[in-house]
């Protein structure tokens, strides 16, 4: 195919995706990983006057007008289009990546039942290694927990709770893939483990695993002894008064575990539980009702104000209801309670891009870059594992700018120059 004609069919390609509705790509967001949020800013929404943060770069322009004239910058460089072109198709199929010096795709499978430990731990050896990973936990150095966790793992394979810690890290992380793995092992040790189930449902929510979900939370209920009596199902029970539905169809499994919740709440009367609080507030968003899931996580957040994974949910409700100026505010105050968090940090920088905000969004995935590879380095690890979603979400910010030279310097993962070029320390 002729150039030219190829570029027109890649242009034709990523118009096609920013044709899809407000409403689907809302859908596609998932509250904690919102992988496509960023296909928002080709639709034709003009730019607000201002945003939390700074001014933007184009409060002249509109979106659209923004992202024709980023294009024309690079409008005869094939290799770009074929990069960009890639980019999109990319994220539109995306689940979850690992990246390793070099960037592997690799979708989330609920089925992985292996952990792939690091190879060159230097902590593998350490005794008390858990209390050590708990501790950097507690500074918000996530890959270093992971690191200690890992070497906990290895001394007890069959220690529940550093499993369960080290799939929360995960999470946090941004790796949904490990954070699976891990909580499914913990809860093969110990089923009963309510934080484990609560974060699996929320991990299974992030990947778009919505049956998967719903059963880890149906789970949650039997298990939990507060709320196991929601199972005496009999006919006719005050309780429960409807029959339950054994249908495999996800869509009434999701009215039958709301349900349950909706139940347990009511039993609660005025007093708040803020686990139970959250998992209304997944089950409400996976329903499309994003008011309600926002007012569970405001309740929960009556209880836990220091929580900043549920502000960091609570954020990305915001964000998935159009409320993209209040998620900023609740991600602000996630990282504000843990500043470590990388998964609020690059949740930031998607609602910094749906702004128009372009600086301020490659600013924060670029911390989360230099934060993942920062403590790796301090322990000279080979291959530091960085998220290539961050990447990818990264790219994307910085082809809206105008400035192919940082795009290329993405491209290749020069993580050094774009950390000069925004004077941001390495």
């Amino acid at each position: 195919m002729h150039r030219d004609e190829r570029r027109g069919e890649q242009r034709k390609t990523i118009s096609r995706l920013s044709g899809k509705s407000r409403q689907k790509l809302w859908e596609l967001h998932h509250w904690s990983l919102p992988y496509f949020l960023t296909l928002m800013f080709f639709q034709g929404r003009s730019t607000k006057e201002q945003c939390w943060g700074g001014p933007l770069l184009s409060r002249n322009h509109s979106m659209e007008e923004e992202f024709e004239r980023a294009k024309a910058a690079v409008e005869s460089d094939t290799e770009f289009w074929d990069k960009m072109q890639a980019e999109w198709e990319e994220m539109a199929r995306r689940k979850w990546i690992s990246d390793s010096q070099e960037t592997r795709q690799v979708a989330v499978s609920i089925n992985e039942k292996g952990y792939y430990f690091h190879t060159e731990n230097p902590f593998k050896d350490w005794p008390g290694a858990f209390e050590e990973g708990l501790k950097k936990l507690r500074e918000g150095d996530l890959p270093l927990t992971i690191l200690y966790l890992e070497a906990a793992i290895l001394q007890d394979p069959h220690d529940a709770e550093a499993w369960q810690f080290l799939g929360i890290t995960q999470a946090e992380n941004e790796n949904e893939q490990g954070a699976i793995v891990a909580l499914q092992r913990c809860l093969e040790l110990q089923p009963n483990n309510l934080k484990a189930l609560m974060a699996l449902a929320v991990s299974f929510t992030n990947t778009g695993h919505q049956q998967e979900a719903c059963e880890v939370l149906r789970s949650w209920i039997k298990q939990n002894p507060k709320y196991r009596f929601l199972f005496r199902s009999k006919k006719g029970s005050p309780v429960l008064p409807r029959r339950m539905s054994k249908t495999a169809d996800e869509s009434s499994l999701l009215e039958e575990v709301k349900e349950l919740f909706l139940e347990g709440a009511h039993h609660n009367g005025e007093l708040v539980d803020p686990d139970l609080q959250t998992g209304l507030g997944v089950l409400f968003h996976l329903n499309g009702e994003f008011n309600r899931a926002i007012d569970a996580f405001n309740a929960a957040l009556t209880v836990r104000p220091e929580d900043y994974s549920l502000w960091n949910r609570l954020g990305a409700t915001l964000a998935n209801g159009d409320r993209s100026e209040e998620a900023v505010e609740a991600y602000t105050r996630a990282l504000e309670i843990q500043p470590g968090f990388i998964r609020s940090r690059y949740n930031l920088g998607i609602s910094c891009i749906n702004l128009g905000a372009y600086r301020e969004a490659v600013s924060n995935f670029l911390t989360a870059l230099n934060l993942q590879r920062k403590s790796r380095n301090q322990q000279q690890v080979s291959h530091p594992v960085i998220s290539g979603n961050i990447w990818a979400a990264l790219r994307i910010a910085l082809s809206m700018m105008d400035q192919p030279e940082l795009f290329q310097a993405a491209n290749v993962g020069d993580l050094d120059v774009l950390l000069k070029a925004f004077n941001i320390e390495s």
